[in-house]
């Protein structure tokens, strides 16, 4: 007799085939759920589970499977397998605490419980989930958290322990986060500036060096005297793998940036991250900067820098270390001014080139 679960039959097809004295499909089909109850009740009184009105209901819909995982079983397994990557270096806690949040919120307002049966997940539970988070949270923040629980749910499909994605043919939205940068009026700002203590110096010139060569906080701090090397042109470049990515990068120090290398005599302070972004907003108060000072906008300014100045975005996204340009272009951001000089350009050209007339025939 087949397990699969439920049948469908017409009412009157249903008691007639009931009300017989004969043996049919139906009776059979009654008979063997009637046992299966039965050894369900006697499976959770020897597991010491309550036999609820739920587990029946479900087992019924989805079938009498010999394990039933719950939803609970679905975060316990992935975080367990998160956890596997933080102990190789291959995570971070933070990233792990990011999970058992959107855990703890889904249980909350999903209209779920934790020791729900896995199979009764389905979309308008998402839907539900996410309706909550926009109105407590930004798009952004929302997306991420929707993207770790797909991230978790796609998990459990792959290792079996549910037979359908209830985030098929649901659709994260996700608004790009304005990126910000620095004008070079604000960077000569910060870089005239006299700081009232020594750290706060090296701090600045550590910022401008990054809004100079595009490097990250981690690989500007790996750099060693030795990784400055001079090319066929007489150009002082720095090369190397991102930490983070391992894709590589290459770029080349503008005066500048040379002038801060030599100050420390190509071997620069060394500041731990939080320290660092500290004391940027030490800086940012100093010299009158309202936008948020930290380790990326550096990054950030350098890349539009570089793509206003008529850098090709391949070119830039090579100097950035970024896998694709589409990274890239989330950095960098074309300046009115930018535009504005491109179109005189052609409007100049249009004005000094002959249109030649055009011959009817």
């Amino acid at each position: 007799m087949t397990s699969t679960l439920p049948r469908r039959c017409k009412p009157s097809e249903f008691r007639r085939q009931i009300q017989s004295r004969s043996q049919n499909p139906i009776k059979d089909y009654t008979t063997a759920i009637a046992e299966k109850i039965e050894d369900l009740k006697t499976k959770c009184l020897i597991e010491g589970r309550p036999f609820t009105k739920e587990l029946l209901r479900t087992s019924i819909q989805y079938g009498f499977a010999e394990h039933h995982c719950t939803i609970e079983d679905i975060f316990s397994t992935f975080l367990k397998s998160q956890q596997k990557k933080v102990d190789a270096g291959l995570s971070t806690r933070k990233n792990y605490r990011k999970y058992e949040i959107v855990r703890d919120l889904f249980f909350s307002h999903a209209g779920i419980m934790a020791d729900a049966n896995a199979l009764i997940l389905r979309q308008h539970h998402i839907i539900d989930f996410n309706t909550h988070l926009l109105s407590v949270y930004d798009t952004t923040t929302v997306a991420g958290m929707m993207q770790k629980l797909k991230t978790v749910f796609l998990h459990a499909l792959k290792n079996k322990m549910i037979q359908e994605n209830p985030f098929m043919g649901f659709k994260i939205c996700r608004k790009e986060k304005e990126v910000e940068f620095l004008t070079q009026e604000e960077v000569d700002r910060i870089r005239k500036a006299k700081m009232p203590t020594e750290g706060l110096e090296k701090i600045r010139d550590l910022f401008l060096f990054q809004c100079y060569t595009s490097l990250s906080y981690c690989d500007m701090m790996a750099l060693k005297p030795s990784d400055y090397k001079t090319n066929e042109y007489g150009h002082i470049y720095v090369t190397g793998e991102r930490l983070k990515t391992k894709v590589k990068f290459v770029t080349i120090l503008f005066e500048d940036a040379i002038s801060i290398a030599m100050k420390y005599d190509f071997c620069l302070p060394t500041i731990s991250n939080q320290r660092y972004n500290t004391n940027l907003k030490i800086i940012a108060n100093i010299c009158r900067i309202t936008k948020p000072l930290h380790t990326h906008i550096g990054r950030h300014t350098s890349a539009c820098y570089l793509l206003n100045k008529g850098l090709s975005m391949e070119v830039v996204a090579r100097i950035m270390g970024h896998s694709t340009t589409k990274i890239t272009r989330h950095y960098a951001k074309l300046l009115d001014k930018t535009v504005f000089e491109a179109v005189d350009k052609i409007m100049k050209y249009d004005s000094d080139t002959e249109i030649p007339e055009l011959s009817c025939i």
